[in-house]
């Protein structure tokens, strides 16, 4: 299966996006579009006051600007519509603003009134989709775009995304190779060491990360996102200080990358340093509200002695989340795993996991429901679903520490003790909370690991 990818003979892959012309807004009246046209389009000087000032933000508000004068002036052009399409789903990715998805699915769906067959606005739908969680929908506007233009890279790895999404590990893998044999570049390149991560090949994964990283692209972001995933999955392994490293330098370069301020707050958190860890996640924070970001801050909140400070970043990760269903967005797995860890809620977080579960079969998604289960009471369910979330071995802690707490809670003390120590081998400092209680919970049951299998 994805002989390349295993081998590690890379090739292949293509951004969705393209670059933006060098014209910007009209200083003259506009003209005066349709409702519809008008409702693709966001308020732009409004838009434009409202974004965050520094060179990652204005690479998508130019984006943006340049190609809503271009559909004012050309509103019959498909292309246009297309590239105001990329330029808002740039946008969403750099703000965590699910807004922009309506925006951009109405610019997408414009230029395929006007153009039916057009593949760049069918994968842009599906884009979209998959952003939504709505994968199914995803993987069949990925495959309408491949129908319509086979050799066409993006297509297919957003066929991947869809296929990952929903389990389908060795599906999306082969989706994956198809888009680095077409063409090799950072967005090919960082699919493949993503799903190269999960399924638990750390040595290929973090190498073409770090091709990705040195990739380039039209947009900072893109580029400092992979340098926060390189980071992240050095974090993972344990490797505090090359991750550290990584993300001091990137930061250099796009200080305001929501990205690296977060995993920079992870190992400052894993250091020890919590008031260095809350002043980069409050950074994050302030540049787009995202819902691990929220609740690591609130964790760190409640571990240096300020409740309410805590309890009201716990109140901004539910209505974030309501932000985002009201924008279309699917999906409760993380909601259902804040409950979760919170130990509240928890008939509510149990029947989120389970609904997410039905469609999404991913690690995470069995992880979340296997600990949904567990602080439900439902041990011997908790444990299938943790052995499921296990199967690829992929590098997390958490994965094994969530493994070995149902184990000794079910009184197998054998298989705590070997999920316990492992999470601790990978990084005895994976969670300020978590590490802890698992550091406590096999000093308990023993600590040195007796011989187990690993299920």
């Amino acid at each position: 299966m994805n002989r390349w990818l295993r081998r590690g003979l890379i090739l292949g892959g293509l951004t969705v996006g393209g670059a933006a012309l060098a014209v910007g807004l009209s200083d003259g009246p506009r003209p005066i579009l349709e409702p519809q046209i008008e409702a693709a389009i966001p308020d732009t000087p409004a838009f434009l006051a409202g974004v965050p000032t520094g060179r990652v933000a204005a690479d998508a508000d130019k984006a943006v600007a340049t190609w809503t004068a271009r559909v004012r002036l050309t509103p019959d052009s498909a292309g246009a519509w297309t590239e105001l399409a990329d330029a808002l789903m740039q946008k969403a990715r750099e703000t965590a603003d699910s807004a922009y998805y309506g925006h951009a699915d109405r610019a997408y769906a414009k230029a395929l009134e006007l153009e039916p067959n057009t593949w760049t606005a069918l994968a842009g739908r599906a884009w979209v989709a998959g952003c939504r969680h709505e994968f199914e929908q995803s993987a069949a506007w990925a495959e309408k775009a491949i129908a319509a233009s086979p050799d066409q890279p993006a297509a297919h790895g957003l066929l991947g995304d869809a296929r990952m999404e929903s389990g389908d590990y060795e599906a999306a893998g082969e989706h994956y190779q198809t888009m680095l044999d077409l063409r090799p570049d950072q967005s090919s390149y960082s699919r493949g060491a993503v799903w190269l991560f999960a399924t638990g090949d750390v040595r290929k994964a973090t190498w073409l990360m770090g091709k990705a990283a040195g990739a380039g692209s039209p947009y900072a972001e893109n580029t400092a996102w992979c340098r926060a995933q390189l980071a992240l999955m050095r974090f993972h392994t344990g490797a505090l200080l090359p991750a550290e490293q990584l993300v001091e330098q990137a930061l250099t370069e796009t200080p305001e990358n929501v990205h690296l301020l977060a995993v920079a707050g992870r190992i400052k958190a894993a250091r020890g340093d919590y008031p260095a860890a809350i002043e980069l996640y409050r950074k994050a924070a302030a540049v787009a509200p995202q819902h691990d970001t929220l609740v690591a801050l609130a964790d760190l909140y409640r571990l240096t002695g300020k409740p309410d400070e805590a309890e009201k970043q716990d109140a901004l990760v539910e209505a974030t989340h309501r932000l985002n269903q009201a924008s279309g967005v699917r999906g409760d797995s993380q909601l259902a795993r804040f409950y979760a860890d919170r130990g509240r809620n928890l008939p509510e977080a149990l029947a989120l996991a389970e609904e997410e579960y039905k469609t999404r079969k991913t690690i995470v998604a069995a992880d979340t429901l296997a600990w949904c289960l567990y602080k439900n009471g439902r041990l011997e369910e908790a444990r299938k679903l943790a052995e499921k979330a296990l199967r690829y071995k992929t590098p997390d802690a958490t994965l094994r520490f969530h493994a070995g707490m149902i184990a000794a809670k079910l009184g197998d003390r054998p298989q705590a003790q070997l999920h316990l120590y492992q999470a601790l081998s990978l990084n005895p400092h994976f969670h300020p909370i978590d590490a802890k209680t698992a550091a406590d919970t096999l000093t308990e049951l023993g600590s040195a690991p007796p011989e187990a299998k690993e299920p």
